[in-house]
C-alpha cells in the first residue's frame, strides 16, 4: 500500500513539474518569440514526444532485469542479446536487487513518464487549440498543426526510442 502512495505522490511531483515546464516553454516561444501559439504547442508535442521515447527505453534498456523488457519488439532488442541479464533476467542479482531494480523503474517511470511528460505534452491542449484555428476559418494552420505534430511526433518518439536504446547499450 505504502509503495502505491509513493508511486501516486511521483506522479504528482512529475505531473506539476511537466505543467510548469510546458507553461514555461510555451511563453518562451509564443511570448518571447513571437511564434503562433500552435507552432509553439508543436514544438512542446514533438519535444516531449521525443523525450518519452527516449525516457522509456533508457529505463527499460538500463533497470528492467526482470527479463519481461518491453523493448523485445524493437529492433534493437538484438543488441542487447551480449548482455547477461537479457531476456532471461539477471540470475546473479539477488531476489532483493531485482525488486529494488522493479521499483526504482516504477518510480522513475511514475515520476518521468507518466507525470512529468504526461503533463508536458497535453492532447488535449492540442485539439482545443486545433478547434479553436478551425472556428476562426484558419484550416490551413488548423491542418499544418494536426500533420505536422502527429507526424513529427511519430518521429520524434522513433528517434527517441531507438537513441534510448543506443544509450542503455552503452551502460
Amino acid at each position: 500500500m505504502m509503495h502505491r502512495f509513493v508511486i501516486l505522490g511521483c506522479i504528482a511531483l512529475g505531473g506539476g513539474f511537466g505543467a510548469l515546464s510546458q507553461d514555461g516553454v510555451m511563453a518562451l516561444m509564443h511570448g518571447v518569440l513571437g511564434l503562433p501559439s500552435f507552432v509553439a504547442l508543436s514544438i512542446v508535442n514533438v519535444s516531449g514526444s521525443l523525450l518519452i521515447g527516449f525516457v522509456f527505453a533508457r529505463l527499460e534498456g538500463t533497470m528492467n532485469r526482470s527479463g519481461a523488457s518491453r523493448l523485445t519488439d524493437l529492433p534493437h532488442a538484438d543488441r542487447l542479446h551480449d548482455r547477461p541479464w537479457w531476456p532471461d533476467g539477471d540470475p546473479t542479482l539477488p531476489a532483493v536487487d531485482v525488486l529494488r531494480f522493479k521499483s526504482s523503474l516504477q518510480i522513475a517511470s511514475a515520476f518521468l513518464i507518466t507525470g512529468f511528460l504526461g503533463a508536458y505534452t497535453t492532447f488535449s491542449a492540442f485539439c482545443l487549440l486545433t478547434v479553436q484555428l478551425l472556428e476562426r476559418g484558419e484550416v490551413v494552420n488548423a491542418l499544418i498543426s494536426v500533420i505536422g505534430s502527429i507526424s513529427l511526433g511519430l518521429a520524434a518518439v522513433w528517434a527517441g526510442v531507438h537513441v534510448g536504446c543506443r544509450s542503455s547499450l552503452r551502460n
